[in-house]
């Protein structure tokens, strides 16, 4: 696997936004302020935990609103299993207390996809990030993503996109008004993440912040939260954060997003494994190309 390595160390804050967070498998908005407890413990009230262990597992788990209300679910009992190399960076952090911030960007496949996202993050870069010391850019022009328009095609050498003909509108839901999509980071700006394609992807407005209920976070929210939360209470600790789209075949646009986060002083004490599903209710999504239909029209 061939990781492009940028080493962060300044940037904090906001969820992904935008109109419109990898790996291939072949074959309505919400935010509860957490304690320093074990995210396992936090998981489990608000979600069922499930025992899917592979890509393909989550991939073809059906989505249940009143199940997964806040669009994620845990896995695993919470226990992270990061894979790759960053499995040995986490396990070399642990056993010398390391706590320097790095981010790795696995890039877009050959199908223009956004991969896997993997970082130590720091209260330093969190804090660097905060609304209070910077605002958060607005997306470049550059930053688009596979299944974000109808005409999209993919320049493997600039390893970009172009397209005119956007499958992102806005749409009337059941407690949600606004565009059906964000480009929804993988790690987010609040923890140190970038603007770029490589570390984002096309997310429902439900799988980027749930339900948007600040007092009880949703999708990616749920663990950018947490994490937030734990270093700013254990500011000389780092947390080991990786992100996996889980896209099956060829389409372009993942069926979720895998979530593994970890301390590095205290593994125990902090950690979370977290499927977040790519959906909406309501809406129909074709994962192939991006294109959606309201349910009912």
């Amino acid at each position: 696997m061939k990781l492009t390595t940028k080493w962060f160390l300044a940037f904090s804050t906001v969820l992904a936004i935008s109109i419109s967070g990898c790996s291939a498998v072949q074959g309505s908005n919400t935010s509860q302020s957490s304690t320093t407890k074990s995210a396992a413990s936090s998981a489990t009230s608000t979600s069922t935990t499930e025992t899917a262990q592979t890509n393909s597992d989550l991939a073809n788990l059906p989505f249940d609103l009143t199940k997964y209300p806040q669009n994620y679910t845990t896995l695993n009992q919470n226990v992270p299993i990061f894979v790759n190399g960053f499995k040995q960076t986490v396990a070399a952090a642990q056993k010398a207390k390391t706590t320097r911030a790095q981010t790795y960007f696995e890039g877009l496949d050959d199908l223009g996809r956004t991969q896997s996202v993997s970082a130590i993050v720091t209260y330093s870069i969190m804090h660097s990030h905060a609304s209070s010391v910077r605002k958060r850019p607005a997306f470049p022009k550059t930053t688009k993503v596979a299944g974000e328009y109808a005409d999209g095609v993919y320049n493997k050498n600039l390893q970009q996109w172009f397209g005119r003909s956007n499958n992102n509108r806005m749409v009337q839901l059941n407690g949600y008004r606004g565009y059906l999509y964000n480009k929804s980071h993988l790690l987010a700006w609040s923890l140190g993440g970038d603007m770029q394609t490589h570390n984002v992807i096309l997310g429902t407005r439900a799988q980027n912040v749930g339900t948007n209920d600040q007092r009880n976070p949703g999708g990616m929210a749920y663990t950018e939260t947490l994490t937030r939360n734990y270093l700013s209470s254990h500011q000389d600790d780092a947390v080991a954060y990786q992100v996996i789209p889980v896209y099956v075949g060829q389409e372009l646009v993942p069926r979720g997003t895998h979530v593994l986060v970890q301390s590095i002083n205290n593994p125990s004490q902090f950690q979370a494994n977290v499927w977040v599903f790519n959906t909406q209710s309501g809406v129909t999504i074709n994962y192939n190309n991006g294109s959606f239909q309201l349910n009912g029209e």
